[in-house]
């Protein structure tokens, strides 16, 4: 039996000097913190040999109880500051610029769980575990959930004589359930408090909550061999994997009419599918050089198979007019747009040409589904097609040298760092996408002879011209001015009867008035959208291992440099990390506020650092 006790109590008193953070007469604020987890178990356990079998066996139980409060007294942000600069207290004041609140949260959890693994001959073993919880964040109908595993191991060296070069022949499978509740207050809705013009206010929460949330339920199956040859000096480990999450807690996106932002609800099915392959061993032993390499090569992909009546998509966050958004029977982690719409009439001379409006500027079609089922172009997967890692060591007599690289294949990201930094088109990577027609020729003309360049296979968002007249930038007066930075969209206008056929308008393939500020495609997500694909020297050490001290009681010690980050490739060349592609919080960008959103980064970017360490291993 065993209880345990985490807690701590934080006492913060924050003093800001006046001018700072555009306070200047100065900033106060006091707030305390507590956090308190206990937990309370018990454990049986049976062990016991008979003949050729063994057994061994385990009950027990948990309670977990979890607890948190904070309450808070400080100035408002912005406000009026400190009366009197230099005097930090609450008094010093105004009754109108002080803003209080407390908050308190608590959670408990029981448990009673079993396991047995039953051996026979060292050969053959089967494990088995049950287990029930007991969640007071979920309805009192719903908060009893229970989940099994069973797994099968067979040394098939240990069964058959397969020769003195199978060091290891292993095939083992197995399926497991895992269970899991939600975070407190997810059920109904509490009112917030708040004030409005010296008036105390009262508000629900904008994500709509649901009392009749089901624990979210994983079955895992997998199938996998172990390899040893040679005396383990090649290693090899194959696995095979499905999951499939059932009521999945998620939050998706309402209608505006429904006075809410968005809906938590159990998604219904999530399924999974990987595979994991390791190989590796010693190329080289010999009395002064060992070789050890290994390489890990992993996949997986996680489909939508259901969800909840009357929902048919969810939505993890947006961008622009797109964002990861997910139909049912389509892959997670899709990134879909809006759309740049073109003339479809194959029948006519400007087919696949954009279709601007009447001022030659773009058009463009939001997100939407049609019956049910997607109606906009998906431009990319937040997931990659695979990832493969290699970790090797060279050892000559007391010397080691190791590294470790990984690598990335597939796969796309959001940047919104580069999407805000370039949207005034300086960047030399949005400039490097214009289309620019050679000095001298008639650009009409030119156009014609090149609409690959802006069809729908050339460049994500077509602009023709630039900065300077040495960019292409086309010549117009504004304000009685001569500018050289015009650029415009080729393109037509047009209508379309009830057959489908096209009738053109207008052109759009001279020089307009446009200043170029105005045509970053800020209406698509496809602009700022760019392959994940990476190489990465990752570590990099060496060490040296010491002469034998034990005459002075240490049995080993040695000497090491090491260092990380050394190289870093990428398929975008834009400067920033795809690791770096998530955002813990997307705010006004996401519907899930505070939830962890993957495939968009946005200021995630830090200068490239190289640290160099040194490191003392001694044992004694």
């Amino acid at each position: 039996a065993r209880y345990s006790l985490d807690t701590y109590n934080e006492f913060r008193d924050a003093k800001i000097a006046k001018s700072f953070t555009n306070e200047k007469n100065g900033y106060y604020g006091l707030q305390n913190l507590n956090r308190t987890e206990n937990n309370t178990d018990f454990l049986f356990t049976y062990d016991k040999k008979i003949s050729d079998f063994s057994l061994t066996a385990s009950a027990g139980g948990n309670a977990r109880y979890f607890y948190a409060a904070d309450n808070y007294m400080q100035l408002k942000n912005g406000g009026t500051g400190l009366i009197v600069p230099g005097i930090f207290a609450i008094t010093n004041t105004l009754q109108t610029n002080l803003q209080v609140g407390n908050s308190s949260s608590q959670k408990a959890v029981y448990s009673l769980y079993a396991l047995a693994s039953l051996g026979f001959k060292d050969m053959a073993y089967v494990d088995l575990t049950a287990r029930n919880d007991w969640s007071s964040t979920l309805p009192i109908e719903n908060r009893s959930y229970f989940y099994p595993s069973a797994s099968l191991s067979l040394l098939v060296n240990k069964m058959f004589d397969l020769g003195p070069n199978v060091s290891l022949a292993k095939v083992r499978g197995g399926i497991a359930q895992v269970g899991n509740d939600t975070s407190p207050y997810q059920l109904l809705a509490g009112l917030n408090p708040g004030a409005w013009n010296g008036q105390t206010t009262f508000s629900v929460p904008g994500n709509l909550l649901n009392p009749t949330l089901k624990p979210e339920i994983k079955t895992s199956k997998e199938v996998g061999v172990n390899l040893g040859l040679f005396n383990n000096r090649l290693k090899f480990e194959g696995t095979y994997y499905t999951a499939d999450n059932k009521n999945q807690i998620l939050n998706n996106t309402l209608s505006p009419s429904s006075s809410y932002g968005s809906q938590k609800f159990n998604a219904g099915l999530v399924t999974s599918k990987g595979l994991e392959f390791s190989i590796g061993g010693t190329p080289i032993r010999t009395k002064d050089l060992t070789w050890d390499v290994n390489v890990l090569w992993s996949t997986n992909s996680l489909t939508l198979k259901e969800l909840a009546p009357g929902v048919t998509n969810i939505t993890l966050w947006t961008n622009a007019k797109g964002g990861a958004r997910t139909w049912v029977g389509e892959k997670i982690g899709n990134i879909v747009d809006a759309e740049l719409l073109r003339v479809s009439d194959k029948a006519s001379p400007y087919f696949g040409w954009p279709l601007l409006d009447s001022d030659g500027f773009e058009q463009v079609k939001s997100v939407n589904e049609v019956n049910g089922k997607r109606n906009s172009p998906i431009i990319g997967n937040f997931f990659p097609d695979y990832m493969m890692g290699i970790q090797t060591s060279l050892t000559y007599k007391r010397w080691t040298f190791s590294a470790s690289i990984d690598y990335r294949k597939g796969g796309q990201f959001v940047s919104q760092t580069l999407r805000y930094n370039e949207s005034d088109l300086h960047g030399s990577r949005i400039l490097s996408t214009f289309i620019h027609p050679p000095k001298g020729v008639d650009v009409p003309t030119w156009l014609k002879q090149n609409a690959s360049l802006f069809g729908p296979n050339g460049t994500a968002f077509p602009v023709v011209g630039g900065i300077s007249a040495d960019y292409g930038g086309g010549s117009y007066t504004d304000g009685g001015i001569t500018l050289n930075d015009g650029v415009f969209m080729p393109g037509v206008s047009g209508t379309y009867d009830a057959n489908g056929k096209f009738t053109l308008g207008e052109e759009f393939l001279s020089n307009t008035t446009d200043y170029y500020g105005d045509y970053y495609g800020w209406g698509l997500t496809k602009t700022a959208t760019f392959d994940a694909d990476f190489v990465k020297l990752r570590d990099v050490s060496i060490s040296f291992r010491l002469p034998s001290l034990k005459s002075i009681g240490i049995q080993n010690a040695s000497i090491a440099l090491y260092s990380s980050n050394i190289i870093l490739w990428t398929k975008a060349k834009i400067n920033i990390d795809p690791e770096a592609a998530f955002n813990n919080s997307l705010g006004s960008n996401s519907v899930n506020i505070g939830q962890f959103a993957q495939g968009i980064e946005r200021d995630n970017v830090s200068p490239w650092t190289i640290p160099v360490g040194f490191k003392l291993s001694v044992s004694f």
